[in-house]
């Protein structure tokens, strides 16, 4: 089967290492994102008909198929531990197609087979179903990033509005900030760090107004932590 895909796919580990599939001899046939995995639930009202009372998303599965070329029978057997290792899924790891490099799944790998062919350059194609738990992808860039659009961070098809988003206020009470996710920000499902820099006497209450969530600290605060958060794209 030749190559019908045309472009890099990357694998980033959560300690930071990445392998390019193309450069490590793997060489992508197909990688097809589908839609979000929407599950709805129905009521039945009277005789005829039902009412949508609930739509969630579930988990998505992603599916990959590369070929493996190797240069003789020994490195056959070093290419598929090479990709057993790849696609390790002890820990969950993220994709990135390198055609929208802004955006990335974070996946755990179905179990797999390493089929051989009738000889030792090359193995079957390997079909691989990548399990997208999240059901939908997230930004390569957090807010702390700057946002333009030249280096690879945020790309037209997001959202992102041409005027510079602000998520840094001084000496300010009230504030607006832009959600470009599709989804809300709600504290108990999907939440967003709030990093306060400043000292509280006694009480600080933090409300987003949008959703009506509140957090009270019921304590003098004098410190600050950072934690950077990721938009959630429908890709």
């Amino acid at each position: 089967m030749s190559t019908n895909y045309k472009g890099s796919i990357i694998i980033q580990r959560r300690d930071g290492t990445t392998y390019d599939l193309e450069k490590e001899g793997i060489h992508v046939v197909t990688f097809d994102p589908p839609s979000a995995n929407f599950q709805h639930t129905y009521t039945q009202i009277g005789r005829y008909g039902a009412e949508l009372s609930d739509s969630q998303i579930q988990q998505t599965t992603i599916p990959l198929t590369f070929d493996v070329y190797a240069r003789d029978n020994y490195d056959y057997e070093l290419q598929r531990l090479k990709v057993l290792r790849i696609f390790s899924s002890t820990e969950p790891f993220y994709v990135i197609n390198m055609r929208t490099p802004f955006l990335r799944w974070k996946v755990v790998a179905e179990s797999f087979t390493y089929p051989r062919l009738g000889n030792f350059w090359k193995a079957k194609s390997v079909a691989i179903n990548l399990v997208c738990y999240d059901g939908l992808a997230e930004s390569t860039a957090t807010t702390l990033d700057p946002f333009t659009f030249d280096g690879g961070t945020y790309g037209i098809g997001m959202g992102i509005p041409f005027d510079t988003p602000k998520y840094t206020f001084t000496n300010q009470t009230k504030f607006n900030f832009y959600n470009p996710s599709i989804i809300p920000l709600l504290a108990s499902e999907r939440p967003v760090t709030v990093t306060f820099k400043g000292n509280v006497a006694s009480s600080l209450t933090i409300k987003n107004a949008t959703t009506g969530q509140s957090f009270t600290y019921k304590k003098s605060l004098c410190s600050y932590t950072e934690n950077p958060d990721r938009f959630i794209s429908r890709a």
